[in-house]
């Protein structure tokens, strides 16, 4: 299978995945190519990253036998029926539209066609999290290692069956902004308490990188560790107490069913 890859669309999602894929070296500028609907788009790419053009989707089809559907999840239908003219067995179509399941992919452009399809981690840029990767039952080794090699290049890779998805979107993509919502909460009480915002920013993200590498170096869960830390009558019992007194695990479970509400409401 030839090792080029093919983009449709060029956007802040796609762009992530194009640019950890340089990075680790997996392809070079020569073989990624580009469909993308603005013409000052492409251009940027083109300048800005050194990407192969495409002026048409059967283009596209000539030069990439790995093509990523990286389009708004409301115009998937029409570019998948557009692809469906071009497209051939020899493909695999890789989708990263939210929602969009690959049955519903092969509906519009037909069995013939591997699918795949990948939901990336908002963390692409730093190479830090998972991306989710699923696969057609026609999906042949070969297809996965050259789909693999896109979500290896821009962090962990979490091989699922396609019907955790939504959910896997709703907590890994969308996990990262709470965290960092907390983080601003934080750093607000430290400023309240008397520390520089520049100060409590430091306190605030070495803690959340502290608290990451415990985690990650352990199978413990998170209130064994808790439950280390507090001493009896303490500081750390004491603002647990607040936190427990109001819901905060109910108010961040609500927030992950609200987006993987969200995400299914796409896929509809």
């Amino acid at each position: 299978m030839s090792k080029s890859i093919g983009f449709i669309g060029g956007g802040a999602m796609a762009t992530g995945i194009i640019k950890g894929i340089l990075s680790a070296n997996t392809l070079t500028a020569e073989e990624i190519y580009v469909k993308e609907l603005l013409p000052e788009r492409q251009v940027y790419l083109k300048e800005t990253y050194g990407l192969q053009l495409a002026d048409s989707l059967k283009e596209l089809a000539e030069k990439a036998k790995v093509l990523v559907l990286a389009v708004r999840p409301q115009d998937a239908e029409k570019v998948a029926k557009e692809l469906s003219e071009v497209i051939t067995q020899d493909h695999v179509l890789v989708s990263i539209c939210a929602g969009i399941q690959i049955e519903k992919l092969s509906g519009w452009i037909g069995e013939k066609v591997t699918y795949a399809r990948i939901m990336p981690n908002t963390m692409t840029e730093i190479k830090r999290g998972y991306s989710a990767l699923t696969f057609s039952e026609n999906a042949s080794e070969e297809a996965k290692q050259s789909v693999q090699r896109i979500t290896d290049s821009i962090g962990s890779t979490l091989v699922i069956p396609e019907k955790q998805f939504d959910a896997f979107t709703a907590l890994s993509c969308a996990g990262p902004e709470w965290l960092l919502l907390f983080a601003a909460a934080l750093m607000d009480a430290g400023v309240e308490c008397g520390i520089s915002r520049a100060d409590a920013r430091k306190i605030v993200t070495q803690n959340l990188i502290g608290t990451g590498l415990r985690l990650e170096g352990t199978d413990s869960h998170p209130f064994q560790i808790t439950d280390e830390m507090n001493t009896p009558g303490g500081i750390g019992i004491a603002g647990y107490h607040t936190f427990v007194s109001s819901g905060l695990n109910g108010i961040v479970m609500d927030a992950v069913q609200a987006a993987f509400k969200r995400t299914t409401e796409l896929g509809k």
